[in-house]
């Protein structure tokens, strides 16, 4: 129950990470590449492997991050289902450590990392 309430917690904090006028925060970076910022979102340049390392650089004891799959438009694919990635206490993970435990299959998503009250949100591609 707990986490399909943080999950629903998690979705509503997506709408304002569409509309956020500062894609990127914060540092984050995927696989060793840095996001760089954009309009409207950041972007990670070159796809990733799906357990590619995610490094967030924040000193928030609490980071959560929404990864959510997209279209080549960037519009978010009817019926899918956003994976929820939390660092508690560290700020590095690889993206295979999804509440699920189900791995990203290839594809394009959008990920809105939360920290310090902040919402980073960056595009991405996974080989």
């Amino acid at each position: 129950m707990k986490r399909l309430l943080l999950f629903f917690i998690i979705s509503a904090a997506f709408p304002y990470a569409l509309f956020a006028s500062d894609s990127l925060p914060f540092p984050v970076s995927l696989g060793g590449q840095a996001a760089k910022d954009g309009a409207p979102f950041a972007k990670i340049e070159n796809p990733v492997a799906a357990d590619a390392e995610l490094a967030v650089e924040s000193k928030s004891d609490m980071i959560i991050v929404n990864v959510n799959m997209v279209t080549a438009k960037n519009e978010p694919v009817q019926g899918s289902t956003p994976a929820v990635i939390l660092l508690q206490g560290k700020t590095k993970t690889t993206i295979d450590k999804t509440m699920d435990g189900k791995k990203l299959p290839a594809g394009n998503y959008i990920m809105s990392v939360v920290s310090e009250g902040k919402t980073a949100s960056i595009l991405f591609t996974i080989k």
